[in-house]
């Protein structure tokens, strides 16, 4: 008989899992330099010299296209507004379809219809959870004007396939690399994939500002219509007297308290990517010794930033429900993500289709819609968050070596006590 800590035995670990401020000395002088500066944000929402905002913010910017290779670099105060700024910046509106993978952040879907566009949901790749290229072509339509890529969890999608079938087809492709920044595909940095690539620099990504976001891209018109859309843009088309470009802009601008930390942190990436990895590394070894649990996929040419560690739970093998094994490893100190998020499409706003009060627009303006938001149009999206997906959050400061084998040692004795969980699991049953 095993001593399970969810029967009241001794956890492996019995410190919660900490919170670590990334900050340090570095982002602190920033700050102290701007607070002396006396400028905490230099834009004018009019067409002139502060424009495009103040020193830091260009500073920033200049910092994000010298480390990832694109030609321009806007700043947005968060991953959301920039994913907003992309969509609208490609001129998508109104009736217009955009592909999007339905396991991501909602914001990555939400961003479409604010810009009164619909969400076509294309299904993931059972390893590697990212928007699965063979399933693209059943969902385009004559309507189809871009597609939303998440890099979801560290690591990037099939981007080389996928820009292929946008060229093939015409459409934009949007990169959503917030949770994927220094991740590589062959050497080529995840987020300058796509037509325009999107970064987030919210407080719980592998780098921050506490909140602010990034748009890149390498073709000018794109970046200026960003540029419009995130300062007021019709303003400005006025003041130069525009009369034929279409924009209708609102402040999404980064301050310059939020682009000095930023910068700092931008410059540890690389640390902060090293110790994820070497952390990812050892915990990827430890799986293979449980058939029951599938760890990270990375292929070949790929490079994972490891922002979570998603590892797949087969019931067939352990015997019982992966809800089970979640609470006798949150029991043991390590909780988990149980199923990440629910697919975006059983979300209240798309069952309904009730975006603006009782209205059904912008689903109103298309009468044959080319997909149902029903269980089933993805599939394996559905069985990794209702059966198979565990999400680790351990492959990150304060975590070492030590924590790693302490959480492998956890679902040793997990596995060891499966007799003890399936009784407590019938008995559960028997009561509800």
């Amino acid at each position: 008989m095993t001593d399970l800590a969810i029967f009241g035995g001794q956890p492996i670990r019995n410190e919660a899992i900490p919170w670590v401020n990334t900050m340090g000395t570095e982002e602190t002088q920033a700050v102290l330099g701007v607070m002396e500066s006396g400028t905490l944000s230099a834009f004018y929402g009019r067409a002139g010299a502060n424009f495009l905002g103040g020193p830091k913010v260009l500073e920033i910017e200049q910092a994000f296209t010298a480390r990832f290779g694109s030609k321009h670099a806007i700043s947005v105060n968060s991953a959301t507004t920039a994913l907003h700024t992309a969509i609208a910046a490609c001129e998508i509106g109104p009736g217009d379809e955009v592909l999007v993978t339905p396991y991501t952040m909602v914001a990555t879907a939400s961003a479409i219809l604010m810009n009164n566009a619909i969400p076509v949901f294309v299904d993931i790749e059972e390893d590697t959870f990212n928007l699965d290229p063979a399933c693209i072509e059943r969902w385009i339509s004559p309507r189809t004007k871009a597609i939303v890529v998440a890099n979801i969890f560290g690591l990037p999608a099939r981007l080389k396939e996928i820009t292929k079938i946008a060229r093939q087809h015409g459409f934009f492709v949007i990169e959503d690399n917030a949770q994927a920044p220094g991740a590589t595909i062959d050497g080529q940095e995840a987020g300058t994939f796509g037509d325009l690539s999107i970064f987030s620099l919210n407080y719980h990504k592998v780098i921050h500002s506490g909140e602010g976001g990034m748009i890149l891209t390498s073709n000018d018109n794109l970046a200026h219509r960003c540029q419009l859309i995130r300062n007021h843009g019709e303003v400005v088309l006025d003041d130069l007297n525009d009369h034929e470009t279409v924009v209708l802009g609102t402040n999404y601008r980064m301050t310059e308290l939020h682009a000095a930390i930023g910068i700092e942190q931008l410059n540890k990436l690389d640390g902060f990517l090293k110790l994820r990895r070497a952390l990812a590394a050892q915990l990827t070894d430890g799986l293979t010794s449980y058939d029951g649990l599938t760890g990270a996929a990375v292929p070949e040419g790929y490079e994972h930033s490891y922002y979570v560690y998603p590892i797949r739970f087969h019931r067939e093998v352990w015997g019982i429900e992966r809800a089970t094994f979640a609470a006798a490893m949150k029991a043991e100190g390590f909780p988990l993500g149980n199923g990440y998020v629910k697919p975006i499409y059983r979300l209240p706003i798309f069952q309904h289709k009730k975006v603006y009060n009782q209205t059904t627009f912008p689903f109103s303006l298309i009468d044959n819609p080319i997909q149902e938001y029903k269980d089933g149009i993805c599939s394996v999206t559905e069985r990794m968050y209702d059966e198979e997906l565990l999400i680790a959050d351990v492959c990150r400061v304060p975590f070492t070596e030590k924590d790693i084998t302490d959480f492998l040692t956890a679902i040793s004795k997990i596995w060891g006590g499966r007799e003890q969980l399936l009784a407590y699991e019938k008995n559960n049953m028997s009561r509800a």
